[in-house]
């Protein structure tokens, strides 16, 4: 039996638009995996400072990935994904990061909450994990700002490139978008 995949589609949102990377990203890419914010939390093993797109596609392989587009004039602001998909749980994780040029403006929460719900909504993925580190005070706020509620911490479950730390645990189901 072939493993089920998720299909390649494009997403909107109110202000962005989630779409396949292109060769013109790479510029952009390459600048956010040299920034020190987005590094300080970047996973261990996670591409090297002189990462380019195509190998940002390839870590993220195993499921959808979506460039996020800022609509108002095209310029890439982020990245969402899904990975470690357990077809039969109907279970998922979903990762990203946003560009140091798009932070502040509440476009990770827009995109992470935009692809929480394809995939609960049209895909029937039945839970979607999202993990971040402790100390990163902003993409916690991105986890709850998408509506995802807080499960518990996973101590020392952590490997960043700046050295091990806790899990903050969330999760999103189909129930959470009711009401």
């Amino acid at each position: 039996m072939t493993e089920r995949e998720f299909p390649q589609v494009n997403l909107a949102s109110e202000r962005l638009l989630l779409r396949p990377f292109r060769a013109q990203d790479a510029a952009d890419v390459h600048a956010v995996w040299q920034d020190e914010a987005y590094l300080r939390f970047a996973p261990a093993g996670h591409a090297a400072a002189g990462a380019d797109l195509q190998l940002a596609v390839e870590w993220c392989s195993g499921g959808p990935i979506f460039a996020v587009e800022r609509s108002a004039d095209g310029r890439l602001v982020g990245h969402v994904t899904l990975f470690g998909t357990d077809w039969t749980r109907m279970v998922t994780e979903i990762h990203y990061w946003t560009a140091p040029w798009g932070r502040g403006s509440g476009y990770a929460a827009e995109s992470v909450r935009t692809v929480a719900r394809w995939a609960l909504i049209t895909q029937g993925i039945a839970r979607i994990a999202l993990m971040a580190v402790v100390g990163n005070i902003a993409s916690i706020r991105v986890a709850e700002a998408a509506g995802f509620r807080f499960e518990g911490v996973q101590r020392n479950a952590a490997m960043t490139r700046s050295g091990r730390g806790d899990l903050a645990g969330y999760s999103l189901i189909p129930a959470d978008l009711e009401g």
